[in-house]
């Protein structure tokens, strides 16, 4: 008997959570023994989109009416509505959430489908210090109704799992931390390229240090310039 699992996630525009859920869609999908849906709000805003990623892989995708970032109480109904039927009708096994908004409105809808395993990924926060203290209590509160109905945590880091603990949202062992996984290859086979230090400026001696993220605020790029005049007093080759 084969199975179907269906994963939603709010945007799956450039980023880390677009690329581990499109990663574990596919991959499930390839394995040939379940059937793989993948549903996204639309691709909205400047990162860019992943959606061209989906043609192929015998995913079936779909775009969810309402499913946006910004908070809109009128989009959010209209979301849950569009998914409650959409899982009425293909009965997936699994919902598998990621992301706030997605994991929110998926994870009450499945329920009220009667959906009879519901997961949700944790890729990043959706409360913290980087909110304002009305948006916090909005995303708590949300955030302990959907638990209820969450029969368990993939987390990709045990800062998330420890977050929601703090909470009150489950408990520890409805959690299972999975790191993102990526292809390293192209890493391991990579040599010390002298014309490439001399294009930036570099040494051959300088120890470099090197930061790859978006530039957004929860990134830790401030992280990174309060210690390095420490490490330039520390390290005086190195360069950032």
């Amino acid at each position: 008997m084969r199975h179907r699992v269906a994963h939603v996630i709010t945007r799956l525009v450039v980023g880390g959570a677009q690329e581990n859920t499109i990663a574990s869609a596919v991959g499930l999908q390839a394995k040939g023994d379940w059937d793989v849906s993948l549903i996204s709000g639309p691709t909205l805003g400047p990162e860019g989109s992943l959606e061209d990623r989906i043609p192929g892989t015998g995913v079936d995708f779909h775009v969810a009416t309402g499913l946006v970032r910004n908070v809109s109480p009128a989009d959010e109904a209209r979301a849950f509505v569009w998914l409650w039927r959409h899982f009425r009708e293909q009965r997936p096994t699994i919902v598998h959430t990621h992301s706030a908004k997605a994991g929110i409105l998926g994870r009450l809808a499945a329920r009220l489908a009667r959906v009879p395993i519901i997961i949700h990924s944790l890729h990043g926060p959706s409360f913290g210090d980087f909110q304002g203290a009305a948006a916090n209590v909005l995303y708590k509160t949300a955030e302990r109704l959907a638990g209820r109905v969450t029969d368990h945590y993939i987390s990709v880091a045990d800062a998330m799992s420890q977050r929601h603990l703090s909470a009150g949202i489950g408990k520890p062992e409805d959690y299972t931390r999975v790191f993102s996984g990526f292809d390293i290859d192209p890493y391991l086979s990579l040599s010390p390229e002298p014309q490439g230090r001399e294009r930036w400026g570099l040494g051959k001696d300088d120890f470099v240090i090197a930061k790859v993220a978006r530039m957004f605020q929860l990134k830790g790029h401030d992280d990174l310039f309060d210690i390095a005049p420490d490490l330039v007093r520390r390290i005086p080759n190195a360069k950032f």
